[in-house]
C-alpha cells in the first residue's frame, strides 16, 4: 500500500478536523478584531471538537495498526499527533484574547495588522494542508513548506518590532504578554503544519 492511499483512505476523518482548524483561526480573528464573546466560545468549541475528533482517529488508527505497514502507520500517527499540538495551542489562544476582551486592552495599529497576517496566513496553510491530504501534489508541499517557514520566522519577527515598539512607547505595557502569547501560540501551529508536510515529503 503506498504512503498516498494510505492517507487517502484517512481523508474522511482529517478533513473534518482540519475544517474546525481553519473554522476556529478565523473565530479567533474575529474575536480578536471585534472582542467578540460569541467569537470566542465558537472558537473554544471549535478547538475541544476537532481535540475529540482527533483523539478518536487515533483510537482508530492504533485499532489499525496491525494491518500497517510500520512506516504507514508512523506517518499517520504523526501527523494526528501534530495536529493535536495545533488544535492544543489553538485553544491556548483563548487566554490573551480573552484578556483582552476582558480589561479593554488596546493593540496598536501594527501589532493590529501583524496579528491579522498571521490568523490569515495561518488559515490559508491550513487550507493547504488539507490539498495535500487529499492531492499528495509535490509543489503544494514545497509552497506550503515555505510558507510555513516564513510564519514562523515572522512570528519571530514581529516579536522583536514589538520590543522596539514597546521601548518607545508606542505600545501598551498590558498588551506585551498578550500579543507574545499569541505570536507563539500560532508559531507552534506553524511549526506544526511544516513538520506535516515534511512526514508526507
Amino acid at each position: 500500500m503506498s504512503a498516498l492511499l494510505a492517507l487517502k483512505e484517512h481523508v474522511a476523518d482529517l478533513d473534518p478536523v482540519v475544517t474546525k482548524l481553519v473554522a476556529g483561526t478565523g473565530a479567533a480573528r474575529d474575536a480578536f478584531n471585534r472582542h467578540s464573546r460569541s467569537s470566542m466560545e465558537e472558537m473554544q468549541n471549535l478547538s475541544r471538537t476537532a481535540a475529540q475528533e482527533i483523539e478518536a482517529a487515533l483510537k482508530k488508527l492504533e485499532g489499525e495498526k496491525a494491518q500497517a505497514a510500520a512506516a504507514e502507520f508512523q506517518r499517520l500517527s504523526g501527523i494526528y499527533q501534530h495536529l493535536q499540538i495545533m488544535s492544543q495551542s489553538m485553544g491556548a489562544l483563548a487566554d490573551p484574547i480573552q484578556k483582552k476582551i476582558k480589561d479593554g486592552v488596546l493593540f496598536s495599529d501594527k501589532a493590529v495588522a501583524q496579528t491579522n497576517y498571521l490568523f490569515d496566513t495561518q488559515a490559508g496553510l491550513l487550507r493547504s494542508v488539507l490539498d495535500i491530504f487529499k492531492t499528495d501534489n509535490e509543489f503544494l508541499k514545497i509552497y506550503t513548506e515555505s510558507e510555513a517557514r516564513n510564519l514562523i520566522q515572522a512570528c519571530s519577527n514581529f516579536a522583536t518590532e514589538h520590543e522596539t515598539r514597546l521601548i518607545e512607547g508606542l505600545c501598551q505595557p498590558q498588551a506585551a504578554p498578550l500579543f507574545l502569547a499569541i505570536l507563539e501560540n500560532i508559531r507552534i501551529m506553524g511549526q506544526q503544519e511544516r513538520d506535516i508536510v515534511k512526514l508526507l515529503t
